[in-house]
């Protein structure tokens, strides 16, 4: 069939894809359009007529020719298959469109889904084959579906068919429901794969949610998800924490995957206003995505950002912003598609933030400019990106936490926007990446794939460790002066196909991975003063000199991480069944310069295989069941100074995680539940009983849990997005014991978030939002004699849509932390951190 140049209506529910309107027999949802999606339906009841006027064959479905009036709006479908009613639903939420659909007609029938580039006439059709069924559009644009045998109302025609099944224009999981989870995520090497065929525990969040909410880094967008907590935030805290998190107990630093690749994605702090999705794969996953390379080898789960590219629409949208008490900034999202196919796009995206934050004396100032390039041909898809991005803070918030002597009991927290930190203080970082990423198809089965890039980062920090030594909340602050820089380099290549064997479908990945990091880092200038300070009631002291320190420290270390894996998914009984088995070998080597003479040492060369055990049960469409096993892994401790065994290096930590979980698609809401273990070594200096240690790795902490989450439409114009997470963290082989069956440190019990949005049907473009984040108390020891009580931080926010001067517009509004309450957020080690305080965020939205 001849392919047709795709032209495409402009979408003015970017921000807000709210449910489609559906009018069903005796349904009491009705149709209510606002300004905004007026003028979107206005244009295509237009387009509709007119390939209605051009019709010539009102009782025979057409094909497209290759004149004008032929042409007909395709666009990408993302719908499972399931019953009919709710394909039909999700196929006109897709479509912006009104549909009737007598619940007579659908009742005891299903439909095989629609997935690929339709007209949305072919989608029907593609959607009702098999049902007896057709769909026809009235004369007032809407559409009906009816049995085939009847005879058409009047002035209604069956639809002009054009189909186009090729991929999404992004590769993406369509967007669910309430558009702001996608429908699927990435999972690793296994790639993009709807949940209820992913047999781990994922959520993809999407471009839409994080504009919607004006979330600036990936810790705002993380505060939606009930496994997740952050410890600290990394646009107002210093020092290596930057943004640091907890998944299943366990934690996540400075690993971030960009686009499924690791040591891409800037440290510290990733701004979000720049990704299309953030995705979340919770758990070990060695295999699916080798070992991470931050500290203990992010063992409790991956987080991927997808970055965003063009879409055939061409898109220029100006937003500015405000937050509270002074961040003014401004964002810039530019994209274009080239070609006779569209086969060219590009994705600009700059924005500038800079001001003083609710913390008394502190600034931020963000600066960030990518680009997205890529080519999607029919055989070959090519992307280029490349990013940079630098942050500065002045006075950051609680530096790398907050000590508490043992001899005292845990003081209240300072309030949020109390100034700890000196004015003179400051934190610095400059991050740079360029990643290149193609794949080429062989034939329809089989393609092969690479990527290669690498990023800079430099980093700076003039900042002080503070130790409250009573409960009045006295403190010594330690200042040091850390400069530090790390340079990633990766490569990637691989193979993936699929064929059969007998009535069992293999989709096989096989590929390699070479990581390499350079690092280099000073301690000398560590503890070089200090003073007397409080944490409630801070003084002012004298800034530092820093006369004679060098900014420029030499290389320290290199750790190469080399891999090879290889999986294949087993699909039975007409893809009901999946079964996924894997394994991949990882190489760890760490080597240690002499920053004098910058001679290398080998000091650690350690390998170890990790393998995985999956499956996916559909016991219907719309509900699976699944299992896993899986395994983590982390470079291997070096047994500390002071210890008999000191520089003893151990092999690679294994985590090993069990789980089984279920998933259920109500057709508009989804709602998961999975109960896991996860099991990871634990290192620990023994008492030899004559006043020396040594050090072992023969402890473990386990932790056990059970996670609910949902996210979707639950009534017309509610949308709904959380769930709650309980974990049981347990440790064993602790030193003689003593501390066996206790609870480990730093693991919340509980956790709860619970989001909702409302559109009042009585003002037309407004919504109105509400967040609860809840956590319970946590043990700060092995002990589990000291702890920081639980919290509850309560968020809300507005936004209106509408249109101004024929441009789509829209102004949002937010408050986080609403009641301003002051609290210890989470604990790291023996270090707490203070939650944020109460921060107003406006900004205002215009599509050019």
């Amino acid at each position: 069939m001849h392919r047709q140049h795709q032209q495409h209506r402009h979408s003015n529910n970017k921000h807000d894809k709210r449910p489609a309107l559906i009018a069903r027999e005796g349904d009491a949802w009705q149709s209510h359009p606002r300004p905004g999606v007026l003028a979107t339906r206005l244009a295509l009841l237009a387009m509709m007529t007119v390939s209605g006027i051009s019709a010539t064959l009102p009782a025979h479905a057409q094909t497209s020719s290759g004149d004008q009036a032929g042409q007909v709006a395709v666009r990408s479908f993302d719908v499972p298959a399931g019953p009919l009613a709710s394909t039909l639903n999700r196929l006109a939420d897709q479509a912006n469109l009104l549909l009737s659909v007598p619940t007579s007609v659908t009742a005891g029938k299903n439909s095989p889904g629609v997935r690929g580039k339709y007209s949305v006439d072919g989608a029907f059709q593609a959607a009702l084959e098999g049902t007896g069924l057709q769909a026809a559009r009235q004369a007032d644009g809407t559409f009906a579906v009816i049995p085939v045998s009847t005879a058409l109302p009047a002035g209604a025609t069956l639809p002009t068919v054009q189909v186009n099944a090729s991929a999404e224009v992004s590769g993406l999981p369509a967007p669910y429901a309430g558009s702001q989870v996608a429908r699927g995520s990435r999972a690793g090497l296994l790639g993009n794969k709807d949940v209820l065929d992913t047999p781990f525990s994922t959520i993809s969040y999407t471009a839409e949610l994080m504009e919607n909410q004006q979330a600036i880094t990936l810790a705002d967008v993380l505060a939606n998800d009930p496994a997740v907590r952050s410890v600290s935030y990394g646009l107002t805290n210093a020092a290596g924490a930057g943004d640091s998190f907890l998944i299943r107990g366990f934690s996540i630093q400075n690993s971030v995957l960009f686009d499924g690749i690791p040591g891409i994605a800037p440290s510290r702090t990733l701004p979000v206003e720049t990704a299309e999705r953030i995705e979340v794969l919770k758990g070990p996953n060695a295999l699916l995505n080798g070992m991470a390379p931050g500290a203990g080898g992010s063992v409790g789960g991956a987080i991927n950002m997808v970055p965003k590219r063009a879409d055939d629409q061409p898109l220029t949208r100006v937003t500015a912003s405000y937050m509270s008490d002074g961040i003014v900034g401004g964002h810039l999202d530019l994209g274009r598609r080239f070609g006779e196919e569209n086969q060219w796009g590009v994705r600009f995206n700059g924005s500038y933030r800079n001001g003083n934050t609710p913390t008394e004396g502190q600034s931020v100032e963000l600066s960030v400019a990518t680009i997205g390039i890529d080519y999607r041909g029919r055989e070959l898809r090519v992307s280029l990106d490349a990013g940079h991005q630098t942050l500065n803070n002045k006075a950051p918030q609680g530096s790398g936490g907050f000590g508490i002597d043992d001899a005292i009991a845990v003081v209240s927290a300072p309030a949020g926007s109390t100034r700890v930190a000196q004015d003179w203080e400051f934190s610095r970082t400059r991050s740079s990446y360029l990643l290149l990423k193609g794949e080429y198809d062989i034939n329809p089965d089989w393609s092969i794939y690479g990527a290669a890039g690498g990023s800079n980062n430099t980093f700076s920090y003039l900042s002080t460790d503070t130790y409250v030594s009573d409960a009045q909340g006295n403190a010594q602050a330690t200042v040091y002066y850390w400069p530090d820089w790390y340079n990633y380099r990766v490569v990637q290549g691989g193979i993936k196909g699929k064929f059969n064997t007998g009535g069992i479908r293999h989709q096989i990945n096989l590929g390699a991975t070479y990581l390499k990091k350079d690092h280099g880092y000073t301690t000398d200038y560590y503890g070089f003063t200090s003073f007397a300070t409080n944490i409630y009631n801070p003084p002012s002291v004298a800034a530092p000199s820093l006369a004679g320190f060098s900014s420029d420290p030499a290389k320290t270390d290199t750790l190469e991480l080399p891999s090879v894996a290889l999986s294949d998914t087993l699909s039975f009984l007409d893809d009901r069944i999946a079964l996924t088995v894997g394994a991949r070998h990882q190489r760890v080597k760490f080597i240690a310069y002499d920053t004098a003479t910058g001679a290398g040492t080998t000091t650690y060369d350690q390998s170890a295989l990790t393998p995985v055990l999956a499956a996916v049960f559909k016991l219907q469409p719309n509900w699976s069941v699944y299992g896993n096993y899986i395994e983590g892994l982390g470079q291997g401790d070096t047994a500390p100074v002071g210890t008999t065994n000191a520089g003893q290096v151990f092999p690679p930590i294994k985590t090993k995680q069990r789980e089984i979980g279920t998933k259920y698609d109500l057709g508009r809401f989804m709602a998961t539940a999975s109960l896991f273990q996860v099991q990871k070594p634990s290192g620990l200096s023994v008492a030899n009983g004559d006043g020396t240690y040594t050090y072992r790795v023969s402890g473990e902490q386990r932790n056990r849990g059970l996670e609910l989450s949902f996210y979707g439409e639950v009534a017309r114009g509610v949308r709904l997005l959380g769930g709650a997470t309980y974990t049981d963290p347990r440790l064993t082989g602790t030193d003689g014991g003593a501390n066996d069956g206790k609870m480990a440190a730093n693991v919340s019990r509980w956790q709860l978030n619970l989001g909702g949005e409302y559109d009042p049907a009585s003002l037309p473009g407004i919504t109105l939002s509400a967040r609860a984040i809840s956590s319970s108390s946590q043990y700060l020891d092995e002990a589990n004699t000291r702890s920081i009580a639980g919290w509850t931080r309560w968020d809300i926010g507005a936004r209106y849509k509408t249109i101004i001067a024929g441009k789509s517009t829209v102004f949002k509004a937010g408050i986080q932390n609403l009641f301003n309450r002051s609290y210890w957020a989470s604990g790291s080690g023996s270090w707490l951190y203070v939650g944020q305080p109460r921060v107003v965020s406006l900004s205002a939205s215009v599509d050019f």
